[in-house]
């Protein structure tokens, strides 16, 4: 009884709520829903800012949805920029969701691109010898 309990308990979002502000960095194993401010870094597994949420640092995530603002970078597997979200900052991804009247103001790096953009310096100098 006492560990269905718990297990229910820890698929509960942690909220920071609109009028919380927050000096800091934050990380947490679950999921948080940020509609306060915080100024500090994220490191989270599943991150959801809301309209109202502001995050001043760079965000960690595995899952993140934004509808509020960012001025920092990502570095997230999934990200989903919802319309009215705003993002000053570099944003690295593996999937990457961008709806209309979303704003991003930085580099988008799809991790995948990172790796395959890298030419080793002997093939680099064969081609320069037979052309």
């Amino acid at each position: 009884m006492f560990n269905s309990f718990k297990s229910q308990r820890n698929n509960i979002p942690a909220i920071i709520a609109q009028s919380t502000k927050v000096n800091g960095d934050i990380e947490c194993e679950g999921e948080l829903q940020l509609d306060g401010t915080v100024h500090g870094n994220l490191k989270i597994e599943k991150l959801i800012i809301g309209s109202t949420g502001l995050v001043v640092g760079n965000i960690k995530a595995t899952d993140l949805t934004v509808l509020g603002k960012v001025e920092g970078d990502i570095d997230a597997s999934q990200v989903t920029l919802l319309p009215n979200a705003q993002v000053f900052g570099n944003i690295e991804h593996e999937t990457l969701t961008i709806e209309a009247g979303a704003h991003v103001d930085g580099k988008l790096t799809h991790r995948n691109e990172r790796a395959n953009n890298v030419t080793s310096i002997d093939s680099s100098a064969e081609q320069t010898k037979s052309s």
